[in-house]
Order: structure tokens, then C-alpha cells, then sequence
């Protein structure tokens, strides 16, 4: 994630993101210092005040894109001196979605039904190349996986099917997403399968039987794909989440690289993307 810099009236430096919105013509910076949004259409630029608590529910999204975010959690975070209802919370999501245009389609907020809610990571903007298109056409971004500090809060289901899985490749020297969870969502039965292809130690990782041979089905020409293109054995974690495949290439001696593809971009995933995750 790339960060940009502003300063407060006495200069010291704080943390500025640019996201995407739902339009093609117009990024925002986000400021969570000043609990502020600037839209830039064309050069043209609309401040927003998002208030402290619109503020930091949008913080607290960004701080693990791509992870699901109990709405407990998020009330905690933004409301942490007070008490508040539901009602707060989703006014708070539905304010949001209108800034960045995303009240109809809700990509870059998504809503995952009893879970909570997750920042759609293809909507973080790299500024090195600040893609044109829409979200589903940008290419897949392969991300080092690091060990993080987790919050005190709970850990989110999908994180913990992967650090299940994980077990299953502690032979590769899986380290990194090893450690103990904690987790307050409804507690639904791990389902893990196992193959081996060509020199690819597959594992998917899904709630329920029924997801998991849908899993494997869907992804078959993505694995095959994966396999031509390795040049030693490696481990491979497979889960989807959300519309989004999540890959988890493990190297031997333990460093990993993390893909995520959007559905509608399997058949389109270019081979150097690919590549990267196994390398």
C-alpha cells in the first residue's frame, strides 16, 4: 500500500491513502488525522468531512483490506467512548458508499452477510501506476505475505480457514501464518482437500463440502495453468472469499506471496502475475 503526505498546522507529517471511487473520473485522499476525504475530479477537487466516527470506520476497513471486519469491532473502534446501536454503524457504511459512489454496486465496501464488513483491496490505488479501468479489468496484485501484530480484537473467519490450512504445510517452513485466533462469528466446520499436480501441493479451504468441490471445479484451469508454469515444488493454499480467489504460494523455505483474483478474471489472469506469486 502506497502512502502520500500531508501535514497539520504545527507540520508534523500524517498518513494520506488514495483510493478509487465508483466513478472512472475521480480518486480520492483520504486524511485520517484530519477525518477527511478529498474527492479529485479533473483537477477539481471536493472536500468531505467525514466526521470522527465516519472517519474511523473507514480507517479501521483500510487497516486490513481485503479481510472481512465484525461490526462489533467496528463499533468499538469508531464509537469507543459511547454506546451506540446497529443503526449508527450502517449510516455510517451507507455515508461512505455514497462518497465513493459505491451506494448501487457496493464493490468497495462489501457487506458479508453476519460477518461484517471488508475494503475491497482493488480499490487501493498504487501510485506508481493509477489504474484507468474498472475494478474487475485491474490485474491482480501480488502481495508478500509479512507476520502482523494481530489487533486485540477478534480475527476475522477467512484469515482463520487459512491459518488452519496452513498446518497441512508446515513441512514447507509455513511460519508466517502460524499463531493463535480468536474468533466471536458462527462457528461453521473447516473442509480441506489435498492434491498433488505436477509439482504443486494444492490445498483448498472451504466451510462446507458443497463449497469445496465448487472450489475445485472452478479452479481447475487455474491450477493446471499454475503447474505448467512452476519450476520446483511449492505449496499452494486456495480459498475464495467474497467473489475473489485467494492464492497463498509457499515457498520451501517458507517466504509466501498472496494473489488475489476477482472470478471474472480467472481466464484473463496474465501468466507474469502468476508467475510472480510462484517466484
Amino acid at each position: 500500500m502506497n502512502t502520500l503526505t500531508s501535514t497539520l498546522p504545527d507540520s508534523r507529517p500524517i498518513a494520506c491513502l488514495t483510493l478509487r471511487t465508483g466513478r472512472s473520473d475521480c480518486v480520492a485522499q483520504f486524511y485520517p488525522a484530519l477525518y477527511q476525504l478529498d474527492l479529485n475530479r479533473d483537477g477539481q477537487v471536493e472536500r468531505i468531512d467525514l466526521g470522527f466516527s465516519g472517519s474511523r470506520v473507514l480507517e479501521r476497513l483500510l487497516q486490513s483490506p481485503g479481510d472481512v471486519v465484525a461490526r462489533d469491532e467496528l463499533l468499538t473502534h469508531a464509537w469507543s467512548d459511547r454506546v451506540v446501536g446497529q443503526g449508527s454503524l450502517n449510516q455510517q457504511i451507507y455515508t461512505l458508499r455514497q462518497v465513493l459512489a459505491d451506494e448501487k454496486q457496493r464493490q468497495i465496501i462489501q457487506t458479508l452477510p453476519r460477518r461484517g464488513y471488508m475494503f475491497n483491496p482493488l480499490y487501493l490505488v498504487n501510485q506508481a501506476a493509477e489504474p484507468d479501468v474498472e475494478a474487475t479489468d485491474a490485474p491482480a496484485e501480488v502481495i508478500p505475505l509479512r507476520i502482523v501484530t494481530p489487533l486485540p480484537a477478534p480475527r476475522t473467519p477467512g484469515l482463520r480457514r487459512l491459518k488452519i490450512a496452513a498446518a497441512s504445510l508446515c513441512v514447507l517452513g509455513l511460519a508466517v501464518l502460524s499463531g493463535a485466533f480468536y474468533y466471536t462469528q458462527v462457528r461453521s466446520p473447516v473442509r480441506t482437500a489435498e492434491q498433488h499436480l505436477g509439482p504443486l501441493q494444492i490445498t483448498y479451504v472451504e466451510d462446507n463440502e458443497q463449497d469445496l468441490q465448487r472450489l475445485i471445479n472452478s479452479t481447475r484451469s487455474l491450477t493446471h495453468q499454475l503447474a505448467d508454469l512452476a519450476t520446483r515444488p511449492i505449496g499452494l493454499l486456495l480459498h475464495m472469499t467474497s467473489g475473489f480467489y485467494e492464492l497463498v504460494c509457499v515457498q520451501p523455505g517458507g517466504n509466501s506471496n498472496w494473489l488475489l483474483i476477482h472470478e471474472s478474471q480467472v481466464a484473463r489472469i496474465p501468466q507474469e502475475q502468476l508467475r510472480k506469486c510462484l517466484n
